[in-house]
């Protein structure tokens, strides 16, 4: 295949809220770039970056794709990424290896929820950005609106490029204000004419123009002083000065497009090549020296020694996992062995491909600054770094969202558990943004994903491509159980069956400790009334039985437990007799020892737009929240809570509906507190019928 240098190459990720038509807007560029044939639809399931039947299915994007064009002498590498948030880590992924973005905004609405989560990653990445407004044939659409609402809500400079011939269905073409001519297009074919902009439309090409040129003049002190000094620029110093600004952040140029009807799709793919980053531009990748914090610097140079990050898994069926990676410095051929530092061995390259979304093309060689994909990769995950031995390098791992939402599991066929548990863990390298977790004081086995939608498509895939199927449930609180008085028992083990009998006796103590101790066992036992061998197996009797409290069978936490007396028989007693007598007294003691049940309480914080404070805050207090404070993070509100963990469940849903998805959350495990009394009949009640309902089954 056709090697291209560092400097011909773009890397792009397309980002946009869910809907705006990143998945058509590429099929439109590659249709155009004459990498396919036929102009892809998602309604009809025919795209070339959603191929997987959850993606058919479902008519959305769940999954990273990639795939290139080759387009005046450069090659484009595309990345479409999914617009649900359930689906970000596919989005993280993706913009760690990009060098620029192309932002999708809707004509008729402009700035939407994922547009913000979108914008905030590329901008926390220093990603060189351009604004592309899609949907410019649909009704109400207003490609200056659309520009307004990204300049006032996001605080963005968007600079438009071009400005859009007739809106709506009259939309067929732009004029481009570099050039100053007007280019119409064939709606779906991707031919256009250029001719002389209309005449009703030369005083705001004309405007327009002049904000292009004053933000050209911006990038460069000498271009300023041209400026003020002439008013205009040349054509190649407004492409410089520009390019400049662009590559520093300072702008976003701005152009429109109907990417349904492949209008404006050529402009945009000379704009990529004109005004977006290249490797170089972009710069080395900094990583460090295996083992130490030695940075090293990858330079965009295939001279440069090897050095490359996986970023996307996909695991596929009778071929297996295809590893698609970056390189950031040298090139790689196939059939060479490789380094892999994140892991510490070797690993052997086979065939590498260049990716065209469900294609592979066969690749001899892939250099500095582009995107290959390796298949049957032994020891290799997503975030690992792979590299020359002569000179090893470890690059910073992605780093993927924090899991929102947790749901207990099961097999639905018995035996089908480590079936399931092997699909969950080829699964988990397509998508490390989900867990699994076994929960043994509960009994039961956790997923923690995004959101419901990422584990019905988890559910699915099981089914699919694994033949297993599981059921998800909401999963058990883990609660805990304690005493909140002193007191004094005795218990006596005696059994006689003939021949050697069993006899143990012994008088606990126990007291309430404070919360978080955990459990103390103390031996006060004088003048040898209960043998020093029995000893350890009455604090083993009483651990054992520290397993199922009394109330509802939880564990039993922050209780001091005492043997100060006893008895024992020098022929029937044993260690097992002291056990029992033991565990048995326990029992007795919790009970009158005024029980509670203790549930636990996770410190909550919710980063959250203004507007929606109120309605948050009503929402926590009616969970039994106690707000601990607020404080301005930007446009936004931190506020921090104590809630209690049973109030949470599903809460990731719950916040995205109450405030349009705006609000993101985190939690972590703070303290137990005793349960209202109102409460604890309830839980009780739920776990004998949960008892009742296991013996049945």
């Amino acid at each position: 295949m056709k090697e291209f240098e560092p400097a011909k190459i773009r890397n792009i990720v397309l980002l946009s809220h869910g809907g705006v038509g990143k998945t058509t807007l590429a099929e439109a560029i590659l249709f155009d770039t004459k990498m396919t044939t036929r102009l892809g639809r998602i309604e009809d399931g025919t795209t070339h970056m959603d191929y997987s039947p959850d993606e058919i299915h479902r008519k959305i994007s769940i999954a990273l794709a990639s795939a290139y064009c080759e387009y005046d002498n450069h090659k484009i590498n595309i990345l479409d990424v999914p617009g649900y948030a359930d689906f970000e880590g596919e989005v993280m992924s993706a913009v760690r290896v990009a060098d620029g973005a192309l932002v999708l905004l809707r004509a008729q609405t402009g700035v939407e929820v994922g547009t913000e989560r979108a914008w905030d990653l590329a901008h926390d990445r220093h990603l060189p950005t351009m604004i592309v407004v899609n949907m410019m044939d649909k009704e109400h659409s207003n490609f200056q609106v659309a520009l307004n609402s990204f300049n006032t809500k996001l605080g963005g400079k968007a600079v438009p490029l071009e400005i859009p011939i007739g809106e709506a269905d009259k939309f067929n073409g732009v004029i481009d204000l570099i050039s100053m001519q007007a280019r119409y297009h064939h709606r779906g074919d991707g031919v256009e004419e250029d001719k002389p902009i209309p005449t009703e439309m030369e005083g705001a090409a004309r405007a327009a123009r002049a904000v292009l040129v004053e933000a050209a003049a911006e990038g460069d002190d000498e271009l300023m002083e041209k400026f003020f000094a002439e008013g205009d620029l040349t054509t190649e110093e407004i492409e410089r000065g520009l390019r400049e600004s662009i590559l520093r952040c300072t702008c976003q140029p701005a152009v429109c497009m109907s990417a349904y009807h492949n209008v404006g799709i050529q402009e945009l793919l000379d704009n990529i090549i004109r005004f977006m980053p290249s490797p170089v531009d972009h710069g080395a990748m900094a990583g460090v020296k295996p083992g130490t914090e030695d940075e090293i610097l990858a330079k965009p140079d295939p001279a440069e020694p090897f050095s490359a990050q996986v970023f996307k898994t996909i695991s596929e069926p009778h071929v297996g996992e295809l590893s698609l990676f970056r390189v950031f410095s040298g090139s790689v051929e196939a059939g060479k062995e490789v380094y892999n530092t994140t892991r510490d061995h070797p690993e052997k390259l086979g065939q590498i491909f260049m990716v065209l979304g469900k294609e592979r093309k066969d690749a001899g060689r892939i250099t500095a600054g582009d995107i290959g994909a390796a298949v049957k990769l032994k020891g290799t995950g997503t975030g690992d770094t792979l590299c020359a031995a002569s000179r090893p390098i470890v690059f910073p791992p992605i780093e993927f969202p924090i899991t929102q939402l947790t749901v207990a599991f099961r097999a639905k066929a018995k035996g089908d558990e480590e079936k399931v548990a092997s699909g969950l863990h080829k699964l988990h390298e397509e998508d490390p943004t989900f867990k699994m977790m076994v929960d043994g004081d509960n009994h039961q086995t956790l997923l923690h994903g995004m959101g419901d939608v990422q584990l019905d498509v988890i559910v699915d895939k099981l089914r699919r491509k694994f033949g297993v199927e599981i059921e998800l449930y909401k999963p058990r609180i883990p609660y805990r159980e304690t005493i909140r008085g002193k007191v004094e028992e005795h218990y006596r083990h005696k059994k006689q069956t003939g021949g050697r009998g069993q006899f143990g006796d012994v008088h606990l103590r126990l007291e309430p400790l404070p919360r978080g101790t955990g459990f103390q066992f103390s031996d006060e036992i004088k003048g040898g009334v209960v043998p020093n061998q029995y000893i350890p197996a009455v604090e083993k009797g009483v651990a054992e039985a520290l397993h199922e409290g009394v109330l509802a069978g939880y564990p039993v936490v922050d209780v001091k437990v005492a043997l100060f007396f006893g008895s024992y028989h020098t022929v029937d007693s044993s260690e097992m007799a002291f056990k029992l007598a033991a565990m048995n007294c326990f029992k007795e003691a919790a009970l009158k020892a005024h029980p509670a049940l203790l549930e636990p309480i996770v410190e909550l914080e919710v980063i959250t737009p203004k507007d929606y404070m109120g309605d948050i805050m009503g929402d926590l207090s009616s969970k039994r929240g106690k707000i601990l404070g607020m404080e301005e993070q930007g446009k936004r509100e931190k506020v921090k809570a104590l809630v209690p963990m049973a109030e949470l469940y599903k809460y990731s849903s719950h916040l995205r509906s109450m405030t349009q998805g705006r609000a993101q959350h985190l939690f972590k495990f703070s303290h137990y507190e005793e349960v209202p009394r109102e409460q604890v009949d309830r839980i009780v009640a739920e776990h004998k019928a949960e008892k009742e309902a296991q013996h049945a089954h």
